[in-house]
């Protein structure tokens, strides 16, 4: 079996070595690794890597796992209930991780804090833990679900439903702008999705097109409450949670009043960050590209945007009005609700039929977990992973388990046929040479 070019670069343990890396990680108990290694081949065993390749295309590892274990990582591939499969993501200082709900074997994602920031970055583990309380508030269809929330050997995790899905942005930047009726069906989802948090008393404040995804069946779904506020609070610490001189938000998509105060705002500077984002996706480019930081706030506090229609011309007049007012630069002059920008929308979704949710047992849903392994987006990711595991080496001294080391071993070939035969002839000859010496013995005699 060939060796993938990604296994075929990290170091080489003995077989041994491998089968205990593999106990170690908790990936596989000691029967499950028992019975994968008696359906091997002599060849397989004689080469991790060849190892390796067989366990993956058996479904025991995933090429991520794999890899990791051959690097001499043993730690960190399993925290708590849940068995880390391949990194599918990173942002700011936390990786997310495909993962395995070994209670329920149903796929999520696994937003993880690794230890080393929590441990010395204070602000990031504030706004770490801000996300994991925030983030059990919502419940909505167009909101990634919150599962679970924990801390597991100092490892602060968030366990969030998985979106088999792609982000807006990269839609767009790979097939182009959105049509008019599906950009207003997928923004009527979002600012359903939206409404629901305004009630919830969350606001965003970071809409922009990487956190919005959309999924398979093409529904959108809203990312990422990693800077949400909560209307009306007194913030403790104005480096978490933003303030004057304390900007939180991407410059492309925030709105003027949030990029002067981001705690003294309400649900319309979300309305304004999906209204730059809706912008971006008739398009293909933010509202004021360009620029640093500073320009582009004094751009969003003063400039119009280029009309929607300069670079899309299929776009009716009436939907670059709901653009331009979702963009508005007093919060006042913008709709009043989210739930009002909704309805706008839905009046321009003519011929978009409607669609199915998303299951997890869809075939959209199993190709583009499948799709994670062949388009390998973990491999950038994959010498930076397993932040859980501040151990990183090779394995205990303690010898394999019985049942394991006789697996191991090469299998004995089979005796040669003509060996069957061989013990009894000698045998028979054996008899014969006696009874002829005893009848000699008898003929010298007499």
């Amino acid at each position: 079996m060939a060796k993938s070019p990604l296994l075929s670069r990290v170091p080489t343990a003995s077989i041994g070595s491998f089968l205990k890396m593999i106990l170690r990680s908790g990936l596989l108990d000691q029967p499950q690794l028992t019975e994968a290694m008696r359906q091997t081949t002599a060849a397989q065993r004689a080469d991790p890597t060849v190892l390796a390749e067989f366990l993956i295309k058996n479904g025991k590892l995933t090429r991520f796992q794999a890899t990791k274990l051959l690097q001499g990582a043993t730690q960190g591939l399993v925290l708590g209930h849940y068995q880390i499969l391949a990194p599918i993501g990173k942002g700011g200082q936390s990786i997310v991780y495909l993962a395995r709900d070994q209670r329920s074997q149903d796929l999520l994602a696994l937003k993880v804090l690794p230890p080393r920031v929590a441990r010395e970055q204070e602000r990031m583990l504030a706004r770490f833990r801000r996300e994991m309380e925030l983030s059990q508030r919502v419940a909505h269809p167009a909101i990634c679900w919150t599962q679970d929330v924990g801390v597991c050997n100092g490892v602060y995790y968030i366990a969030m439903e998985f979106i088999a899905g792609k982000s807006l942005y990269r839609v767009v930047n790979t097939h182009g702008v959105l049509a008019v009726p599906r950009a207003a069906r997928l923004f009527a989802e979002v600012a359903s999705g939206l409404t629901h948090a305004h009630m919830q008393g969350l606001i965003h404040r970071d809409l922009k097109p990487s956190n919005i995804l959309v999924t398979p069946n093409d529904h959108a779904k809203i990312l990422d409450l990693g800077l949400a506020l909560i209307e009306g609070e007194t913030p403790d610490d104005y480096r978490v949670v933003g303030g004057q001189g304390y900007i939180v938000g991407t410059m492309d998509y925030i709105a003027p009043e949030q990029a002067e105060d981001p705690t003294r705002i309400e649900g319309r500077a979300d309305i304004y960050g999906m209204g730059c984002t809706l912008y971006f996706a008739l398009t293909g480019r933010p509202p004021f590209p360009g620029g640093d930081a500073k320009q582009k706030i004094q751009r969003h506090r003063y400039d119009e945007p280029t009309p929607v229609t300069q670079f899309n011309p299929a776009v009716p007049a009436g939907v670059e009005a709901i653009v331009r007012r979702m963009m508005a630069k007093r919060p006042e002059d913008r709709f009043p609700s989210a739930e009002a920008v909704r309805e706008e929308l839905l009046g321009w979704t003519a011929g978009e039929r409607e669609r199915p949710l998303d299951r997890q047992d869809d075939t959209s849903f199993r190709k583009a977990v499948a799709d994670l392994e062949t388009e390998a987006p973990w491999a950038e990711l994959v010498d930076e992973a397993v932040p859980l595991a501040e151990e990183v080496g090779p394995p205990e001294s303690a010898s394999l388990p019985a049942e394991l080391a006789v697996a191991v071993l090469p299998t004995a070939r089979p005796a040669p046929r003509w060996l069957l035969y061989a013990v009894p002839l000698a045998m028979l000859a054996f008899i014969g040479l006696c009874a002829a010496v005893v009848a000699l013995c008898s003929w010298l005699l007499h």
